[in-house]
């Protein structure tokens, strides 16, 4: 029906909602190939349809099948994917009066197929607006399942609604509550390299070129923004990055100092090697490693756009060890390869790409690096270990297991990021370990 092709951004959006789900892309990868045809408004609609739909797909799916009445892979997918869009638009966003929706997307129907597809999009989300798709009515429809209504509402597959559950149990909130964080997006953070009159002048500045923008609650370097902050924006500010603030965290829990020679273990895309890069100083180091050629070209591009003196890569699979790396790093850095569910509020299509496996296959490959990580410290160095994840098996459980075998290394912290609905970052576990012995 559609193509990539036409102008019109709901046809786009559609496109693109078909390819995340069926070839399990990632959002941010297939809008940047895409929407460069478009002005700054169409594609700030283009996105929000896209991440808003995949957020949201299992509520939507609800009422489409409540009128559909069949399976819906018997529905023709781009049909499908047109009304997902439209219904998203009706229910979420009240730019525009449902009835208009509903006639513009039986006119995109039409000029894509004809009046007989016209004529089935424009039936099928009327008929979901006759069976008045609020809360309430979605709720008496599943009754005393309280769980599956969580579920379907917060478009959270079972698997990931059991590991949330045990998650919002540990760090003291209802589930709820917890859905609710992890379905609210997030907007841009930045992070600067300079003083706090420095972070103060931008904000300024980007509240005068009308985006949102304020400090970040934990990092002195951070930012955030909670409109669409495109680069034009960021024009002569130098040393400005985009990075989430629990990203910052991981680095600044390593407590850096000038001069410090720091191990970045699986370090591309490079936003933490840079950051550890700025606090160690030029008289300080970063070996930056990742075990992907390809990701440290795109790294070395960064190095080389800002200027970066005290950076060198490695070319390195973390999982085997280096004996030429024991005992000489004051700082190491383990920002572990993970499930990444704790980044669902940037990129909710995790939600449809992973399994209920992933973690577990996660915590086996960082638990291998971590043990390689120890042997890398300089007596009283500090390594941290940071996960953007929030499964017990990837984090806790991981900890524990790491100092049951390794008492010439003592905790001194360990948290989770987010714990409750204001905390404006992706969900990392980090945890900060001291080699004694």
């Amino acid at each position: 029906m559609s193509s990539r092709k036409t102008k019109d951004p709901r046809l786009v959006a559609s496109s693109l909602i078909q390819d995340v789900l069926d070839q399990s892309f990632f959002v941010n990868e297939l809008l940047n190939d895409s929407l460069s045809a478009f002005d700054f408004p169409k594609r700030r609609f283009i996105t929000e349809l896209v991440y808003g739909t995949v957020r949201h797909l299992s509520h939507l799916d609800f009422w489409i099948l409540k009128v559909f009445k069949k399976p819906l892979k018997r529905m023709d997918k781009e049909l499908l994917a047109l009304i997902r869009v439209s219904l998203y638009q009706i229910l979420f966003m009240s730019n525009r009066e449902a009835a208009t929706i509903v006639f513009e997307a039986a006119e995109l129907a039409k000029r894509c197929g004809n009046e007989k597809t016209a004529g089935f999009v424009n039936f099928i989300l009327r008929e979901i607006l006759r069976t008045n798709p609020t809360r309430e009515n979605m709720e008496a429809d599943f009754g005393e399942r309280r769980d599956e209504f969580l579920q379907t509402y917060y478009s959270v597959p079972q698997w990931l609604f059991e590991r949330t559950k045990v998650q919002a149990e540990t760090v003291g909130q209802d589930i709820e509550d917890y859905l609710k964080i992890v379905n609210k997006p997030l907007g841009i953070t930045l992070r600067i390299e300079g003083n706090e009159e420095s972070r103060q002048k931008l904000i300024e500045k980007l509240v005068e070129k009308g985006a949102s923008a304020e400090p970040a609650k934990l990092s002195p370097y951070g930012i955030y923004t909670n409109k669409a902050v495109n680069f034009s924006m960021l024009k002569g500010f130098d040393n400005i990055f985009i990075q989430d603030e629990s990203s910052q965290l991981s680095v600044l829990e390593m407590d850096i100092k000038p001069g410090d020679n720091i191990l970045d273990m699986c370090a591309a895309p490079g936003g933490k090697t840079l950051f550890a890069s700025y606090l160690t100083g030029v008289d300080g180091f970063v070996t930056a490693v990742d075990v992907n050629g390809n990701r440290l070209n795109l790294l070395a591009d960064v190095i080389i756009q800002h200027g970066k003196k005290n950076i060198e890569m490695k070319l390195h699979d973390a999982t085997k060890d280096n004996p030429e790396w024991h005992g000489k790093y004051d700082r190491v850095l383990l920002d572990a390869p993970c499930s990444a569910l704790g980044t669902i509020r940037r990129h909710p299509e995790i939600k449809w790409i992973k399994n209920d496996n992933d973690p577990v296959k996660m915590a086996a490959v960082s638990g291998k690096i971590l043990e390689r990580a120890g042997k890398y410290l300089k007596k009283d160095g500090i390594l941290v270990f940071s996960v953007c994840t929030f499964t017990k098996e990837e984090t806790l459980d991981q900890i524990k297991a790491f100092s049951a075998k390794h008492p010439e290394f003592s905790v001194e912290k360990s948290y989770f990021t987010v714990t409750g609905p204001d905390d404006n970052r992706d969900i990392f576990f980090i945890c900060r370990m001291r080699k004694i012995k």
